[in-house]
């Protein structure tokens, strides 16, 4: 958690990280989605000839498994998240250009979602706190006004926030916190709670 330096038009006096979900099943999709381009694509390639004129088409499937060696090989790094947007991007292009199979322009746009929803997907959860709104960067993007709201605190690295629909939102933080700066963030959360009332 630390002070917040948004966009202009947000000004969060807070923002909180909280502990990422495992993205191993979306992990598993991106790389059996760019085997299957694989697959596909060098059989085209073998089927056409990729020989002679044919020969830069063998860059998008050399540079999508460079990238995916660079992504495997920088995971071993703490704290390192793997991204396939680009692998997927390419493999996109290379279902729309090249006529490997009937329905090739529709897998073209299905792995162009796929890349999309990807980045998304793996956005960090975030709520920024401000004395207006408290905004969730997730996927999908939501707001609460401080009315919706029946307490929020942090205590012992986790974080609650109660909302009066009876939800209830529990996480641990992504990382721990001074105890000076989680009681700045209680007593911030505690004004406006009371101020709303």
């Amino acid at each position: 958690m630390q002070p917040a330096t948004p966009p202009p038009s947000d000004e969060f006096d807070f923002v909180i990280t909280l502990k990422s979900n495992s993205h191993r099943a979306i992990n598993i999709t991106s790389q059996v989605l760019l085997v299957i381009f694989l697959i596909s694509y060098f059989q085209f390639l073998f089927r056409v000839g990729m020989f002679g004129s044919n020969l830069w088409l063998t860059l998008i499937p050399v540079f999508i498994i460079g990238l995916w060696l660079y992504g495997w090989v920088r995971s071993s790094r703490p704290g390192f998240q793997v991204h396939y947007r680009l692998e997927l991007m390419m493999s996109a292009m290379g279902w729309i250009f090249l006529p490997i199979f009937p329905g090739h322009l529709l897998m073209g746009i299905a792995y162009v979602l796929m890349a999309i929803l990807e980045r998304w997907v793996k956005k960090p959860d975030e709520f920024g706190f401000s004395k207006a709104i408290i905004v969730r960067n997730s996927f999908p993007q939501k707001k609460y006004e401080w009315f919706e709201v029946d307490n929020v605190m942090i205590r012992d690295n986790l974080f609650t926030l109660d909302l009066r629909n009876n939800r209830v939102i529990q996480k641990e933080l992504n990382e721990p916190i001074a105890p000076e700066l989680e009681a700045e963030f209680n007593s911030f959360c505690k004004e406006q709670l009371h101020f709303r009332l």
